[in-house]
């Protein structure tokens, strides 16, 4: 078993991991999808200095949901605030690790950016909104870039294909650093593009406070 594995069930959809539980016959338990994170633990904790934060914060909330509790049925996936932050933490973790070449769902910090730039108001922005909760991330443009390739389900906007018209600019203390620029195909999100300005390339989206965006 991959060690990537149990990490992307973690950060899937309530409903994808209830028919995964369903389909390898531990459900109504949940109880599977903390077994395996724990399975893969060890292999985390000798990464890099983030992904073993991220690692025991997933750790740690899931020994405070320990013990007999309705949190552990598959019908908990769907509404518990627990697992909506193990969720929340996996897509994390998950943009941390080697990619498989699997889609996998936008992390937070990734998703908190997109929402900044979209925020502005222009034509087709409420469609493209509605779009977040489809998102997938499919690859970073090379090994190590910031740049991701997107796919995206959910209403099509009203847009024309290529730059979305957004001036979204990033500032670190106070001094320019980047762009971001997202791309439109077929009326929907496909790309979001991070052009620095710094020395080194970003290995990252910057943090979503340090993104002010404005329509062009």
């Amino acid at each position: 078993m991959s060690f990537v594995d149990p990490v992307r069930r973690l950060a899937m959809p309530a409903d994808a991991q209830r028919r995964y539980l369903e389909s390898i016959g531990t459900a109504p338990s949940a109880d599977e999808l903390a077994l395996e994170f724990d399975d893969v633990l060890h292999h985390l904790r000798g990464l890099d200095a983030e992904v073993v934060v991220l690692a025991e914060r997933i750790d740690a909330l899931l020994d405070a949901m320990s013990g007999p509790s309705p949190v552990w049925h598959v019908d908990a996936l769907a509404c518990s605030p627990q697992w909506a932050s193990l969720r929340e933490l996996a897509a994390e973790l998950l943009r941390l690790l080697p990619s498989d070449g699997r889609p996998r769902p936008l992390a937070g910090s990734e998703r908190a950016v997109l929402e900044r730039i979209l925020a502005a108001d222009f034509p087709g922005a409420a469609a493209l909104r509605a779009q977040l909760d489809h998102v997938q991330v499919l690859k970073p443009w090379y090994e190590g870039s910031a740049s991701l390739d997107l796919d995206t389900g959910g209403p099509a906007a009203e847009i024309a294909d290529g730059v979305l018209p957004i001036d979204a600019q990033v500032h670190a203390s106070g001094a320019p650093v980047g762009e971001i620029v997202l791309w439109i195909a077929g009326g929907r999100l496909s790309a979001v593009e991070y052009a620095w300005l710094t020395d080194e390339p970003p290995t990252r989206l910057p943090p979503a406070d340090q993104v002010t965006a404005r329509p062009r």
